[in-house]
């Protein structure tokens, strides 16, 4: 793993599936990038939920830095519009080229969120030629199928540094107040799987060592 990828459908995603170990990464010496493949615009009356791309592009700059990470230019598609084609699909595949990547964090599928399924299909084929392709769930919504992690990273020294970065969000980002310290929870119970108090799962698709 020398050229990292992650990549999401919306600007928090990595952060809260990858976030501790994009900074682990990043202190090893590293490049780790982050690309996001829409403006996250959201305008969810029932829910109160209203997040705007400006707020978000900034945001994102700042936990880029804290992160460690390097932000991937890119033109986005809208905000639960996001579909697979092969034009997009090859844009993806471009960067992954131009940079030189080597290994991708992408979204699982059998998501309840539609832009991460397709997400998910767009990257997957993008990153095929990569050596190592990783799959995270970044929210807590219920799956149509099982994720189940086999790779871990131990982000115990790292998981201030995640929290910090979360916290550069807005309150709209923070799903009903808590989707932020549900995924440090998350981590907390992946760490006592593994043997150490915080750790990041994946599921590990394609992994040369």
């Amino acid at each position: 793993m020398n050229n990292i990828l992650v990549i999401g459908a919306h600007f928090d995603d990595t952060d809260l599936a990858v976030g501790g170990t994009c900074a682990k990464l990043a202190s090893l010496g590293k490049k780790v990038y982050k690309l996001v493949l829409t403006d996250n615009v959201t305008n969810f009356k029932q829910k109160k939920i209203v997040v705007d791309y400006e707020h978000s592009k900034s945001a994102n700059l700042s936990v880029c830095e804290i992160l460690g990470c390097k932000e991937v230019p890119f033109i986005p598609e809208k905000c639960n519009e996001l579909k697979y084609s092969s034009a997009l699909m090859q844009r993806v595949e471009k960067i992954i080229f131009d940079y030189e990547i080597d290994t991708v964090f992408i979204h699982a599928d059998g998501d309840f969120n539609q832009d991460h399924n397709a997400a998910h299909q767009i990257c997957l084929t993008a990153a095929r030629h990569c050596d190592n392709i990783f799959l995270f769930n970044s929210n807590g919504y219920l799956k149509t199928k099982p994720f189940n992690p086999n790779f871990f990273v131990d982000i115990t020294d790292f998981v201030s540094i995640k929290k910090k970065a979360l916290s550069v969000y807005d309150s709209a980002h923070d799903r009903f107040g808590r989707l932020f310290s549900t995924a440090i929870e998350r981590d907390s119970i992946f760490g006592y799987s593994v043997g150490c108090e915080y750790a990041e799962g994946f599921i590990a698709i394609k992994y040369k060592i």
